[in-house]
């Protein structure tokens, strides 16, 4: 059970990181191409598809750090 804690726990946190560099890339490749503005365009918090976006994007990364923490909670709890 353990190494499922350690596999998921790691396993999230590079989802996360690629998912972070995918984002930038994004908003790098916004920015080169429609200047300033369109990296403003592209944050506004009125974007809501953007925002949606982005969530889906980095939500497996965050659950599985999730799972990872309830299945450490299990391992530390068992005797």
């Amino acid at each position: 059970m353990n190494f499922w804690a350690t596999a998921t726990k790691i396993l999230g946190y590079v989802w996360l990181v690629l998912a972070s560099l995918l984002i930038l890339a994004g908003i790098l490749g916004v920015w080169i191409k429609e200047g300033f503005s369109g990296v403003q365009d592209l944050l506004s918090p009125f974007n809501l598809v953007n925002w949606i976006a982005t969530v889906i994007t980095l939500a497996p990364g965050i659950g599985l750090l999730k799972i990872s923490e309830k299945l450490q909670g299990k391992v530390q709890a068992s005797p």
